[in-house]
């Protein structure tokens, strides 16, 4: 297992900002593809305490992650696993990381049975350093739309906003925080249900 706490800054682009922004910090950069597919209970259990259970498939392999509220950012709870997820496929408790089992059990009351994978979301994503931080480039598509996001994940909060701007303000825009992937995913699925 791995665990991190998260400290990154996020902002939705337009495909313009995103071809400037790719030209000018990834232009010899092949995108890697990535799935995330996205677990929950059928009443959003997960989501409505601003966590989110995922299943990442990556060069053939599994990771499953447990992001929970931290006091700055977020932690994340990082495993290996084997399950081959589907959309629909039920997650039962015993396939869970003991870690994670106990987190959405002792903390949120999620019954054994009653997750499930209720959709999937494929980025194309590039990375590389910035400042001494990670720069991250992302195309996702889910649900028959795409958004383009710029992610900037770094070791120090306040350090990290200050760079994180001055880079916004070389592309003339301002930091206007977006939901995360999880959300804009669970957001769509609303409009189209």
């Amino acid at each position: 297992m791995a665990t991190n706490n998260e400290i990154e800054f996020k902002q939705i682009l337009n495909e313009n900002v995103y071809n400037d922004i790719k030209h000018k910090y990834f232009k010899d950069d092949t995108p890697f593809k990535q799935i995330n597919y996205y677990i929950d209970t059928e009443d959003f259990k997960l989501k409505s305490n601003q966590s989110a259970l995922r299943i990442r498939v990556k060069d053939d392999t599994y990771e499953m992650t447990l992001k929970v509220p931290a006091e700055v950012g977020l932690t994340e709870y990082n495993f290996d696993v084997s399950i081959e997820p589907k959309i629909n496929k039920v997650i039962s408790h015993d396939q869970l990381p003991s870690d994670i089992r106990h987190i959405i059990s002792e903390k949120y009351g999620i019954q054994d049975g009653s997750l499930s994978i209720l959709g999937a979301l494929t980025t194309y994503r590039m990375e590389t350093n910035y400042k001494n931080e990670l720069l991250v480039l992302d195309k996702s598509e889910y649900l028959g739309t795409e958004d383009y996001e710029l992610e900037f994940e770094v070791n120090q909060y306040e350090e990290g906003l200050t760079k994180f701007n001055e880079l916004l303000q070389s592309f003339n825009l301002a930091h206007q925080k977006p939901l995360n992937k999880v959300q804009r995913f669970f957001e769509r699925k609303k409009e189209l249900s």
